[in-house]
């Protein structure tokens, strides 16, 4: 009776040996398994996913495609933006080429001291409105006749010396005319009695053959000389008059004729 229970006891004991060899290799199987499908979920490369990997690679990949399509349209967005400003950038470098190329040509047409001469043609035209507002307000007197281009008045009546004759004009508002050139020396001779002499605005009281216009103090435009003169008899021919076309030094205390010009010379 003893022996059948002990050998019913060992009977047991073999029996659960076995099944626990049998669970360890279980266990075993089942962390092979494991390894192998962790393997293949991160090492997963798709071509065609359901086929190739199945549910596990779609459900490792399945926050990353979410991820992708959440921010898809910020990424376009900021693409667009990104092209916009390369637009803009590209057109700010085209205009500044352009304004490069501009300043190089402005700089290589107008010289440099253009604002000094700008202010040279203000300073001019200043001076010339002043003289054009003078001849607008300016009457040409009685008795002065068109000879050439400009109006003279002839004294044919009364001789006078040379500071005589020009107060006269000047009462006038005019002065002692000079001449200022052949043509208009030719108009007057036409006019003249060529047996008279007519005292001009020529003198040379300043310095000895130094001859200036006294209302402008400059040198005459026009000079036409006799023969030998000047001269400077006696030393104290100092004016000059008009005979016949020629012009002649004399004494500034003679009698003369004289003309008078409705210009004024200190405006030249």
């Amino acid at each position: 009776m003893m022996e059948d229970t002990r050998a019913e006891q060992m009977q047991l004991l073999n029996h659960y040996q076995d099944v626990r060899k049998l669970l360890n290799v279980l266990a075993a199987n089942l962390t092979t398994t494991a390894s192998r499908l962790e393997s293949i979920l991160s090492v997963c490369l798709l071509q065609d996913a359901p086929k190739q990997c199945g549910e596990f690679c779609l459900t490792a990949l399945s926050p990353m495609l979410d991820h992708i399509a959440r921010h898809e349209d910020e990424w376009a967005s900021s693409v667009l933006q990104a092209n916009a400003t390369g637009a803009r950038l590209a057109r700010i470098e085209a205009l500044q080429a352009a304004m490069n190329i501009r300043q190089k040509v402005l700089q290589e047409v107008f010289p440099k001291d253009i604002g000094a001469r700008l202010d040279r043609l203000e300073s001019q035209q200043a001076a010339l409105l002043r003289i054009l507002s003078k001849f607008d307000r300016k009457i040409v007197p009685p008795k002065f006749e068109l000879i050439g281009s400009r109006f003279f008045y002839i004294e044919d009546e009364t001789r006078m010396n040379w500071t005589s004759a020009g107060s006269y004009c000047r009462q006038m508002g005019t002065q002692l005319a000079t001449i200022r050139s052949a043509e208009e020396l030719a108009a007057l001779r036409a006019k003249l009695n060529k047996e008279r002499h007519y005292w001009l605005d020529i003198t040379d009281l300043e310095k000895e053959g130094d001859f200036r216009v006294s209302a402008s103090g400059k040198r005459p435009n026009f000079l036409k000389w006799r023969v030998g003169q000047p001269n400077n008899f006696s030393g104290n021919q100092h004016c000059v008059d008009l005979l016949d076309g020629l012009m002649y030094d004399d004494k500034c205390d003679s009698l003369s004729y004289f003309i008078c010009q409705s210009d004024d010379d200190s405006l030249d």
